[in-house]
C-alpha cells in the first residue's frame, strides 16, 4: 500500500445473522467485489455490514433507503424455531504506517444476541485490537457463537458497550481522528456520503452524469455554527469594504486639495522671487548711482 499512512478495510464477516452462518470477506486494498444472482445476499451483506458497524445507526441499515431492513426479523430468519440466536458481524482494519505490511489492526464488531420471547435483537458493540481468527474466536469448538460474557473475558468489559453513541465515539476517534469542536459534525458528514453512495442505483445516477449534484445530496446541512461564522465573515467584508471606499475618498480629496495647494504654492514662490529680483535690481541701481 502506498500514500498517506491511515486505516484501510481489510476484512470482515457475519456469524450467525440471517442466513450467514460463518461467512468472511477479504477486501483486498480497501476494496470488494461482491458478484451473485438477484437475492444471493449482496446488498444483505453490505447492509450488515458497511456503514452500519461505522455508525451503529439500525434505522437506515436499508441500502435502499426505505428502512424496512430490521434486526430483530433478520435475527429470526433462518435460525433456530425456538430458543435464543446470538450472531455477530465484524470489520478489521488496517494501519500500513506507511510501511507495506499493516503494522496495527482495529476490529470493530457488534455481538447480537435475539431472543424468541420478546423477538428483539439486544446489541453489544466492541472494539479491539485482537483480530478474528487469530487471537480473536468468535465461535467455539462446537460452532456455537460465545456469549457477550465470554467476548468480554476475551477483549476486556471495558470495550464492550450497548450505547451506539459510545460506539460511535470510538470510531469517530479511533478510526478517523475527529476530535475537535467540530467532530461529531464532520462524523455525520461522512457517514452521510457513505450512505448515499452505498445506494443500489448510485451507479445508474453516476452515468447519467448526475455526480455533482449526487455529491452535493450527501453533503449534511450547514449548522447554524458554521452559518453564523459565515455571516459574521460577511459582515467584516462588508465593513471592509466601507472602510476602503472611505479611504478612496479621503485619498481623492487630499489630491484635490494637494493640486490645488501647489498651485498655490507655486504662485506665492514666483511672487517671492519676482519680489527678490526686482530687490536686486533696485539695489544694483543704487550702488551705481552712489559709485557715480
Amino acid at each position: 500500500m502506498t500514500g498517506t499512512p491511515r486505516w484501510r478495510l481489510h476484512r470482515a464477516g457475519i456469524q450467525n445473522v440471517w442466513h450467514y452462518l460463518d461467512a468472511e470477506f477479504v477486501l483486498t486494498g480497501g476494496r470488494m467485489v461482491l458478484r451473485g444472482t438477484n437475492g444471493s445476499g449482496k446488498s444483505r451483506a453490505l447492509e450488515l455490514l458497511l456503514p452500519f458497524l461505522l455508525d451503529a445507526d439500525r434505522r437506515r441499515m436499508d441500502s435502499s433507503g426505505s428502512g424496512q431492513v430490521s434486526l430483530d426479523r433478520l435475527m429470526r430468519v433462518g435460525g433456530p424455531d425456538s430458543g435464543n440466536r446470538v450472531g455477530y458481524l465484524w470489520l478489521e482494519l488496517a494501519h500500513t504506517d506507511g510501511v507495506a505490511d499493516p503494522a496495527r489492526f482495529l476490529t470493530l464488531g457488534a455481538h447480537l444476541r435475539w431472543s424468541s420471547s420478546t423477538g428483539v435483537v439486544r446489541m453489544h458493540w466492541f472494539s479491539t485490537d485482537r483480530r478474528v481468527g487469530h487471537d480473536l474466536p468468535l465461535m467455539d469448538g462446537d460452532r456455537h457463537p460465545l456469549s457477550r460474557e465470554d467476548l468480554g473475558r476475551l477483549i476486556g468489559p471495558d470495550q464492550l458497550t450497548d450505547s451506539a453513541d459510545t460506539h460511535r465515539a470510538r470510531v469517530r476517534e479511533q478510526v478517523f481522528g475527529l476530535t475537535d469542536a467540530r467532530a461529531e459534525e464532520r462524523f455525520d458528514g461522512l457517514i452521510q456520503l457513505l450512505h448515499t453512495l452505498r445506494s443500489p442505483d448510485v451507479g445508474n445516477r453516476i452515468d447519467e452524469g448526475r455526480l455533482p449534484a449526487l455529491l452535493s445530496d450527501a453533503l449534511p446541512p450547514l449548522s447554524q455554527t458554521t452559518l453564523d461564522a459565515a455571516g459574521a465573515k460577511l459582515d467584516e467584508i462588508s465593513e471592509t469594504r466601507a472602510l476602503q471606499q472611505r479611504l478612496e475618498r479621503g485619498v481623492a480629496d487630499l489630491d484635490r486639495f494637494l493640486t490645488a495647494y501647489r498651485r498655490y504654492a507655486q504662485g506665492e514662490l514666483a511672487a517671492a522671487a519676482g519680489r527678490a529680483r526686482a530687490a536686486v535690481r533696485d539695489r544694483r541701481r543704487t550702488e551705481r548711482a552712489d559709485a557715480a
